[in-house]
């Protein structure tokens, strides 16, 4: 993340002037910060999430957002490369109400956030039962959940299987890493794509 505004807001006053810009910032200890993009790995990654999700929920009333979706964390505004919510919701939202799991996608210029600051806002966030964080760089998954005594963290790597116990899913690692330079199954580089039609 790069670029942020020199003075500090509300929550109230971040949303409204946020709502104007041409940009995505988040928004923590008062200051907006603008986002930046990601790698192509990153983008498939959250991609692959958001279509196995959004297939393994159809017919049930949790839903998967992209990370265009804001999340109100611990008085923070985050946008999380995927969040799932079961509540209710409206077309016109822009904030995802009550997330009850959050993915963050980590590369090297914000693994430090995603395993810091943002982890302890999502912790601190009554309806959150889950926290995932995604490697890019290397088939790993670090998997945090609540429970009554408080967060247990778990690692996830090689060919195992994601258990998201907050939805009653699981997904394969296979499924989370196709198309990247960490596929199973590595795409050819002479291989054609396919065309519609």
């Amino acid at each position: 993340m790069a670029g942020a505004a020199e003075n500090l807001m509300t929550v109230d006053e971040f949303l409204a002037w946020e709502r104007q810009q041409p940009e995505r910032y988040e928004f923590a200890g008062g200051v907006a910060v603008m986002m930046t993009g990601g790698s192509l790995d990153h983008s498939t990654i959250a991609s692959n999430l958001r279509t196995t999700l959004r297939e393994k929920l159809r017919g049930t009333p949790c839903l998967p957002f992209r990370g265009d979706a804001k999340v109100i964390a611990n008085g923070n505004i985050r946008y999380p490369d995927l969040t799932v919510t079961c509540s209710p919701i409206t077309g016109q939202d822009d904030i995802v109400p009550a997330p009850l799991l959050v993915f963050e996608v980590a590369s090297p210029s914000t693994a430090r956030a995603d395993g810091g600051h943002k982890k302890f806002d999502y912790f601190a966030t009554p309806s959150i039962r889950q926290y995932v964080i995604i490697e890019q760089d290397e088939r790993l998954v670090d998997l945090y959940t609540r429970t009554p005594d408080g967060w247990v963290n778990e690692i996830i790597a090689g060919d195992a299987v994601l258990v998201l116990s907050s939805i009653g899913v699981e997904i394969a690692l296979d499924a989370i890493y196709e198309d990247t330079e960490l596929a199973a199954i590595p795409r050819r580089a002479d291989e054609a794509p396919v065309r519609a039609g």
